[in-house]
């Protein structure tokens, strides 16, 4: 599979297509069939702009070592640009497009992007490692091994705003702890994160949550509990896209407390390569140096089929979905001791320096 490079996608020139139709009007009937025999699309993956507005698109596919998504490819009115050069080595490959006046119909499989030219291998802990997560349209090419031409409309619709739906009605989404904004350069979208109770938010500054809600958010303490309502949209397993309607600072308790002396690194107090680092709500575990693990925790009086022996560290991911129960034995400034339960078996960490 060959590639064509994304920075150099700005298809100014017109296609092979656009040049057959002019040539097509020019030409008398006779010489027709002399200019359709050259024509013939080039073997591979071909993405067509049969638009009347320049679309920004990005390819993703399954690499050799993991799924990667590359762009942008800047497609003009009625260009087309092949993705993919030569026989097809697989059947699906996936499209995300995103123009301003524009609606993208996704197909709900999230790849990890960013601005300008890229190239990003692995499509989880996207935020994590600095990108932004955002769903494709599969494309099915019928076959592997042959050619493929596939047609921008398919998945796009102009927003007409007198059209859109009513707002489905906020609901109150209990409380949440603040993990911070991203701020990311025009025309990408920056988003702010609050990570709950086995929920992830995510509120974009994409004009549907009020300009006052995102101009508070930027002066939120991060690792505090806050109160949210608003409406979930887009939800892809325990992460949901937030329209957030109202915020409050929940009054300072036991579980901010906690959280605030576990905040920083850790190594286990029998192995000083098994390591973890927490920020805000957010824990990522190492070992001799390498990232295992990344999790969001939350700090709970009851856990599971544990209670009244609080309090309880519950640590989950939304990539599995699964959870794990600590009891918080004992927590210092310079020591952590934790009980892994059910099994009861006692794990000891000191401060990290």
């Amino acid at each position: 599979m060959s590639l064509s490079s994304p920075p150099h996608a700005d298809c100014s020139a017109n296609t092979l297509l656009g040049w057959a139709r002019r040539i097509w009007l020019a030409l008398p009937v006779v010489l027709l069939p002399v200019v359709l025999l050259p024509g013939v699309a080039q073997a591979g993956f071909e993405v067509c702009n049969d638009t009347h507005d320049e679309q920004a698109v990005v390819l993703g596919y399954k690499g050799a070592a993991d799924w990667t998504a590359e762009g942008w490819w800047t497609l003009a009115p009625d260009a087309c640009e092949t993705l993919v050069e030569g026989a097809l080595p697989q059947r699906f490959y996936y499209l995300r497009v995103e123009t301003p006046g524009w609606s993208f119909r996704d197909d709900k499989l999230p790849f990890c992007i960013t601005e300008g030219a890229f190239r990003i291998e692995g499509d989880d802990h996207c935020a994590r490692r600095g990108y932004r997560q955002e769903n494709f349209a599969r494309v099915d090419t019928g076959t592997e091994g042959g050619d493929y031409t596939h047609y921008l409309s398919v998945n796009l619709q102009p927003v007409v705003t007198e059209d859109a739906p009513p707002q489905a009605e906020a609901q109150d989404l209990g409380t949440a702890v603040f993990q911070g904004c991203r701020r990311q350069a025009a025309p990408y979208v920056s988003y702010c994160t609050f990570i709950g109770t086995e929920s992830r938010y995510l509120v974009y500054d994409d004009g549907r949550t009020a300009p006052r809600i995102w101009h508070l958010l930027q002066d939120l303490p991060q690792g505090r509990r806050f109160t949210l309502t608003g409406v979930q949209e887009d939800v892809i397993d325990k992460t949901t896209d937030l329209v957030l309607q109202d915020v409050h600072l929940e009054p300072l308790d036991r579980s901010d407390r906690l959280l605030s002396l576990l905040q920083g690194g850790w190594q286990a107090e029998a192995d000083a390569d098994d390591q973890f680092r927490i920020e805000g709500a957010e824990r990522v575990s190492t070992y001799a140096g390498a990232e295992t693990t990344v999790e969001n925790i939350a700090i709970r009086e009851a856990c599971g089929t544990e209670a009244g022996q609080g309090p309880y560290l519950y640590a989950w991911d939304t990539i599995s979905g699964g959870g794990l129960c600590y009891r918080i034995s004992r927590v210092s400034e310079e020591q952590l001791t934790l009980v892994y339960l059910p099994q009861g078996k006692t794990l000891t960490f000191v401060r990290a320096h």
